[in-house]
């Protein structure tokens, strides 16, 4: 595709004028909107990704930013795309409709502070598995796994610390993905990765200096660690998930199977 916008077809009812330039008699927002949306659909904008900013559409495109933001904003008003804050915009895939409350399981009571969170992913990288990994997933050592560490603030204050293990196989596409904007679950489904179950469990821990300085954790206040299993129906670990989080800043309850 060139870089000026024009329409995807054109037949003997062209919407282009003799001369080249657009017809403005159809709306610029809508022919990028549906080219926007072609290109999600084509897969060069991934599930999990973010497509180009606002500045580099109107750019590439030779429009201005408000007609940007309008088809934009219309794809976002489809659930097509997810804007967060100081991050871009997202493409968002097919997601199981089912909670996570609903297989059971530790649920966070989150504080009013908390919905001012902001999660950074600090770390995404490919390594071997290992032997301890290599066990746990059913894998070869040499096998690569990804890792990534996500650090979760409120105001600029920390709250937690979280590592994700998933091997490559399962999720290749998880390279382009920010993990820190979609859940390992909802990457899943985008990816129409099967998750059969997830097993939590709970300790409350002091946790290592490095960590607790990292946290900047009060003395005398405890962490609690909440990992996470995530199954296939056959009850293969596809990713695992353990999180750091001060106590003194949040709360959980516990919600069983009905």
């Amino acid at each position: 595709m060139g870089t000026s916008l024009e329409l995807e077809e054109k037949n003997e009812g062209s919407n282009e004028r003799p001369d080249g330039e657009l017809d403005y008699r159809m709306p610029i927002y809508l022919q990028l909107r549906e080219i926007v949306r072609s290109r999600i659909e084509e897969g060069e904008y991934l599930p999990g990704s973010a497509i180009p900013s606002e500045n580099k559409l109107a750019e590439t495109f030779g429009i201005n930013r408000l007609t940007v933001r309008n088809a934009v904003e219309a794809l976002v008003n489809e659930g097509v795309l997810q804007r967060v804050q100081g991050k871009g915009v997202f493409v968002v895939g097919d997601k199981y409709e089912e909670s996570l409350e609903g297989y059971g399981g530790f649920v966070n009571t989150v504080f009013p502070e908390q919905k001012h969170a902001s999660v950074k992913e600090q770390t995404k990288t490919l390594r071997p598995a290992g032997n301890k990994y290599a066990n746990y997933f059913d894998i070869e050592p040499d096998d690569l796994i990804f890792y990534m560490r996500h650090f979760t603030t409120i105001k600029g204050q920390p709250l937690s610390s979280e590592e994700i293990f998933v091997p490559q196989e399962v999720l290749p596409e998880l390279e382009a993905v920010n993990s820190s904007v979609f859940s390992i679950k909802d990457i899943f489904a985008f990816y129409g990765v099967e998750l059969a179950s997830m097993q939590q469990t709970m300790e409350i821990i002091r946790g290592l200096p490095k960590l607790r300085k990292m946290l900047d954790v009060p003395d005398g206040v405890a962490l609690i660690m909440l990992t996470c299993d995530h199954r296939d129906s056959n009850g293969r670990v596809i990713a695992y998930s353990r999180s750091f989080i001060r106590s003194d800043k949040s709360s959980f309850n516990i919600k069983l199977h009905s």
